[in-house]
Order: C-alpha cells, then structure tokens, then sequence
C-alpha cells in the first residue's frame, strides 16, 4: 500500500451517529482533528452528504443548524443523530461511490445496542455487511473503526457495560479478518481515554474534552498506522466548553 505524499488531497470521510454529528453550539471532534490534521501539513478534504450540526435547541430530530462554536473548517460529513450500523450498512456504497473518500473513519454502534437491542450475532453480520458494502463503493478503500466509548448508561448498568465492551471485541476481531492489503482495516481506540462522567455533557455526547480525546484516538491511528499527521500531544489542553444554554430546548 503506497504512503500519501505530501502533495496528495487526502478525501476522507467521517461516519458516526449524534456523537459525530455533534449538536447546537459544539466545535465536535471533526473539527479538533481537522485543525490538527491540517497544523502538521495534511492536504485534507473532509467529505460527506452533510455539514450541519443537530438542531439540538428545537424538539425535533433532523433539523440541522450551521451553530458550530468555530466554522473555520471544512465540515463535510456523513453523521445523523440515532444512526446504527443497521441502517447506514444500506446506505454506504452509494455514499463513497458519490463522495469518493480514501478513507473511513467510523464511529458507530451504540445505537445498534441501545435502541435496537441487537446482540453478538447480529452486530458481527451488520459490520461485515457495512464493510463489505463499504469496499463495493471503493474497492481500495482504507477503514478506521473507532471502538464504542464509555457512557453514564454503561457506568451504571454492568450488563450494558459488558454489551459495549463485547462489542468492541467483535469490532477488533472482524477488523483483523477481513483486513486486506489493498483495503486495511484498523482500529481507533476511542474508548480509551474517554470517561463519561469527565468527557460527555449528557451522559453521552463528547464535551470539548471528549472531542479531543476522539479526535486524538483517529489522528494517533491514522499517523501510526497510515503516516498522515502525526499523533495528537499529551497531555490534553484545556479548552472551553460549550454553555449548558446552547443545549436547551426552547420549542
């Protein structure tokens, strides 16, 4: 597999449900890994159907708002609010045959658990499926598969907690076998230094703290395991949150 060149437009896109799509007011952590994508040289185009945020101040799901903390960055994406690997699986060859990505980097699966109640069997199928509908849009397609973040729901309910992290076992072991060389397939460690009760507004969605620590999990894979970029720094800057006002409901 040939490294990028430094002169090479890297297109990549990023698929997630709300933890990607990111709500009123949010930076999210498409924008923390493009600035620092882009700080060490990466010619980079983010693509995708969208580039809006969640509508999170109205009642309804859908309505998506231009409201980012910071909109100095390329926002395409492929992210929806309640998006389960079961729904994007039938949707995902016509996205990269349209949008052309070189790369995938997946964020998905919580709400395959949470709202869709699926188990073992049924999560291994739907990821094969995505990946293998993923590559008949792009058969050089190259896949990041973040793994499944802790949320105040797996804190505190130990059969939950045991679901998300038999989860992320299948996602690694699935990621190793159907890992080919013209289409690797790796893993981001999302959940590895992201804790819900430090890194979520709500139990589950990224605060800016948790954007950095997603956003760092991608850049640190993509350096080691692609040479793009380099790995995020540590320790973690502070930065400033997003106002609890931007998230409330008002209609």
């Amino acid at each position: 597999m040939r490294q990028p060149a430094a002169t090479d437009v890297i297109k990549v896109m990023i698929v997630g449900d709300s933890i990607s799509h990111g709500s009123s007011g949010d930076w999210t952590w498409r924008y923390r890994l493009y600035k620092h994508l882009r700080h060490h040289g990466v010619n980079l185009d983010l693509v995708g159907p969208k580039n809006d945020l969640e509508a999170i101040t109205t009642a309804r799901t859908g309505d998506g708002d231009q409201s980012y903390a910071d909109p100095d960055f390329d926002s395409d994406h492929d992210a929806q609010w309640g998006r389960p690997y079961c729904a994007e699986m039938n949707e995902i060859t016509a996205k990269v045959a349209e949008h052309h990505p070189d790369y995938l980097l997946v964020l998905l699966g919580i709400n395959d658990l949470f709202w869709y109640d699926h188990g073992t069997e049924q999560n291994e199928a739907n990821l094969r499926t995505f990946i293998g509908n993923a590559r008949a849009g792009n058969p050089a397609l190259r896949l990041v598969l973040g793994t499944l973040l802790d949320t105040h729901k797996a804190t505190h309910d130990p059969l939950f907690n045991a679901r998300v992290s038999d989860f992320n076992r299948q996602l690694i072991l699935v990621a190793n076998d159907l890992h080919t060389q013209q289409s690797p397939i790796v893993i981001a460690a999302t959940h590895a230094e992201f804790v819900a009760s430090a890194h979520t507004w709500d139990g589950t969605h990224p605060n800016a703290q948790g954007e950095l620590r997603i956003a760092a999990a991608f850049a640190d894979t993509l350096a080691g395991q692609f040479k793009i970029g380099a790995p995020y720094p540590r320790p973690f800057p502070t930065v400033t949150e997003v106002l609890p006002t931007a998230k409330s409901v008002t209609s």
